[in-house]
């Protein structure tokens, strides 16, 4: 059967919905897709279509992701792939993958992302998990800061319009010190701040305060959610962001959050793995985690691109051969020099020097943004090299702080 790749529009987007939300388990409805259509990229969906009908799909957002050193590059956010289960397992997902990274790489990007529905899918594909994330519960008598924020100022909160104003100015001033974090369009800020009664699982709409210093300028911001308990006084407290590009505004949200009344519980979804906030605990055992999971997922398409663009810890040079086994020959393949430090890199192809590493291109995706040592890679059997190497590797890739990203897509 000659499955057959065709273009999505607004006539035929529901169809895909359909078809991508079934794949989930989920229910299509005329409100889910009307969200949708607020910041979706036509010319980056594509369709696959059995005798007419749309059976599966994947599309593409358009973002910057921050590299370390605080530059950033274009990210393909690879989004919507989903195919029906009647036509699993008949090589869909492979042709829509091979047509969607050379459309990738002819739009001039060097890098794609994703999050992913499972993680035994997309490594065959090229793709490593670059950042990882904490969910975590704190209970109210364990809420408790040892030391208190060294910071003026005041909290508000931010209602309707006002927030689409004074929130994307503050997530942009913390994005760009935060490896692994993702460019939001107006569009994506909009989407985001419809907050429909389906996305809210049984708690409450999402209350928005943000932080002022003492001129008025606001340098920080909390998105939570209030879910009852059995009793007025049992709230748990939904945390799902905390923005703010100063560690002590940072605190003071959080500081925030722990005096507010009528609340037992605390569950802090999306947390950095590096999170201050267990350290800031008088009991660091009330903060418990609930799992750890991998976020963003990254696939290096062109690597003298991609490796050249962020910036290292320490002055160094490689030899790094990649190996790229979906992609063969392509711009991520082949034996790279890299030289590199704080003030940034090149990177270029090389023929005569023998390679310090050997890496595949879903262990380089895991390694570029300093998420996960060489060394550690090595241990595991996914990279090869010589002790002093990976050593020398391991302190040229890594990210202070720890890549993070909370921008789901």
């Amino acid at each position: 059967m000659a499955y057959e790749i065709i273009d999505i529009n607004a006539d035929n987007l529901p169809e895909l919905h359909r078809a991508v939300s079934t794949a989930f388990g989920e229910e299509s409805t005329d409100e889910k897709i009307a969200d949708e259509t607020i910041h979706i990229e036509y010319d980056r969906m594509l369709g696959v279509a059995d005798r007419g009908q749309l059976i599966a799909g994947a599309g593409v957002y358009s973002f910057d992701v921050t590299l370390p050193g605080g530059d950033a590059i274009p990210m393909a956010g690879v989004t919507w792939v989903g195919c029906l289960p009647s036509h699993r397992r008949k090589g869909i997902l492979r042709k829509m993958m091979k047509y969607q990274l050379a459309d990738v790489v002819a739009r001039g990007e060097a890098v794609a992302g994703l999050t992913a529905s499972e993680a035994v899918i997309y490594g065959r594909f090229g793709y490593g998990v670059a950042t990882k994330f904490v969910d975590a519960t704190v209970r109210k008598p364990g809420a408790r800061f040892l030391v208190p924020p060294a910071v003026g100022g005041r909290t508000r909160y931010v209602w309707g319009d006002e927030a689409a104003k004074v929130l994307p100015p503050i997530y942009d001033e913390w994005r760009v010190r935060r490896p692994g974090a993702v460019s939001r369009s107006d569009r994506f800020w909009e989407r985001i701040l419809i907050d429909r009664p389906y996305e809210r699982h049984g708690a409450s709409a999402a209350f928005r305060v943000v932080h002022e210093d003492r001129q008025g300028r606001a340098d920080g911001f909390v998105s939570y959610r209030i879910k009852g308990g059995e009793l007025d006084v049992d709230n748990t407290v939904i945390v799902r962001e905390v923005i703010a590009a100063d560690p002590e505004v940072e605190a003071a949200l959080w500081q925030f959050l722990f005096d507010l009344d009528l609340s037992e519980k605390y569950e802090l979804q999306v947390q950095p793995v590096d999170s201050q906030v267990p350290w800031r605990l008088v009991d660091q055992r009330a903060y418990r985690c609930k799992g750890l999971w991998d976020f963003l997922w990254i696939r290096v398409l062109d690597a003298p691109v991609a490796l050249a663009a962020r910036r290292y810890a320490t002055d160094d040079a490689l030899v790094i051969d990649v190996v790229d086994a979906f992609r063969p020959k392509k711009k991520a393949e082949g034996r790279f020099r890299l030289e590199g430090g704080p003030d940034g890199a090149i990177c270029t192809r090389e023929k005569s020097a023998r390679a310090d590493i050997t890496t595949s291109v879903e262990a380089l995706g895991s390694a570029y943004l300093g998420g996960v040592k060489w060394s550690t890679l090595a241990a595991a059997g996914r990279v090869t090299g010589a002790p002093e190497a990976l050593r020398r590797a391991d302190a040229m890739f890594v990210s202070t702080p720890l890549p993070f990203c909370n921008t789901g897509f």
